[in-house]
């Protein structure tokens, strides 16, 4: 790369019912404070195709500017398209960091668009600091049992951001900062991976990841009955349901309420643990959650060690226990 500047550049992925990704406005928060640390300018980026009113929604969120990058081929995620187009974006810029959401997206692109530039990647990043004017990537390493602080000895840095790491970017009346259109150019055969379809899964209440309560269950639920007790406590809490690997693996919940380290990590303000063990896989993703309740009939199951509260006994007779009171209370 060129000189490049002290800028901070925010690559804004948007969900499905054409809003902003929650996960990339919490970066834009992070950004924001850490571009403050710097004295640097705050930059977002937009990818797609026909963004322009999505990128002048962006400008009441507090940014200095807004890169746009429009192209066919970019409508939806293809890996080489947004490769290219991101590193466009990023030569024509010139940031000193980029920063993304650790979403399924990101970690198909950050590690291409770093390697392609020679580039420093961090990924899973619960914390960015600014010392003696160095960015500091603070990690989770070991299944979440220690972390580590990274410094990075490159021109340009890129870092992903766990959910829940940071609070999401407010959208305010003000629109402020230019956009900048940055031109794409996409080569005949030069993405050859054509996107078919997309299909969105419409979520049932809160997103997972976004939730403030999360009552999960596990192999103790004994089967796909038991998550009935869950959802009902979790719907009065205002929350979402999830589960440990061994109930998604015996089919008594889907795939996608999975927590844990290959499912959703997540930092709730409560989490209820119900008939889970504590098993290192599924605690690396929930153990940034502010208060942990754990529901087991076993005094000796591992999860009472990371546990705030903690209640011996059947789920059957607690959990509508719970729900009960919760329901008695709020009337």
């Amino acid at each position: 790369m060129g000189n490049v500047t002290s800028a901070v550049l925010v690559l804004i992925e948007r969900c499905g019912k054409g809003g902003f990704e929650p996960l990339s406005l919490q970066c834009l928060e992070l950004g924001r404070r850490v571009a403050g640390e710097l004295g640097a300018k705050l930059t977002a980026t937009l990818l797609g195709r026909e963004v322009r009113s999505a990128a002048e929604e962006l400008r009441h969120y507090g940014v200095d500017g807004v890169g746009v990058a429009e192209h066919p081929a970019l409508d939806a995620y293809n890996p080489e398209a947004w490769a290219a187009a991101l590193l466009r974006v990023i030569h024509q810029l010139q940031p000193r960091l980029v920063l993304m959401g650790d979403t399924p997206t990101a970690a198909d692109l950050a590690p291409r668009v770093a390697f392609a530039l020679g580039a420093g990647l961090v990924t899973d990043c619960v914390n960015i600091e600014v010392d003696a004017g160095e960015p500091l990537f603070t990690k989770p390493i070991f299944s979440g049992n220690a972390m580590a602080v990274y410094a990075s000895s490159t021109g340009v840095t890129l870092a992903t951001l766990r959910s829940g790491s940071d609070d999401a970017a407010a959208r305010r009346e003000q629109a402020a900062g230019d956009i900048t259109e940055v031109e794409v150019e996409i080569r005949p055969g030069q993405a050859p991976v054509e996107c078919v379809e997309s299909i969105w899964e419409e979520e049932d209440g809160v997103s997972l990841g976004q939730a403030a309560v999360v009552v999960s269950g596990g192999r103790g639920i004994g089967g796909a009955e038991g998550f009935a007790l869950l959802s009902a406590l979790a719907r009065i809490l205002g929350g979402a349901v999830g589960a440990s690997k061994p109930a998604v693996d015996c089919g008594w919940i889907t795939p996608a309420a999975q927590v844990g380290q290959t499912g959703t990590v997540v930092a709730p303000s409560l989490y209820i643990a119900v008939g889970i063990s504590g098993a290192m896989q599924h605690l690396s993703g929930m153990l940034a959650s502010k208060v942990i309740v754990a529901i087991n009939k076993s005094p000796d199951a591992p999860i009472f060690g990371i546990a705030d509260y903690g209640v011996t006994g059947k789920y059957e007779e607690v959990i509508p226990a719970f729900t009960d009171a919760i329901a008695q209370w709020r009337a």
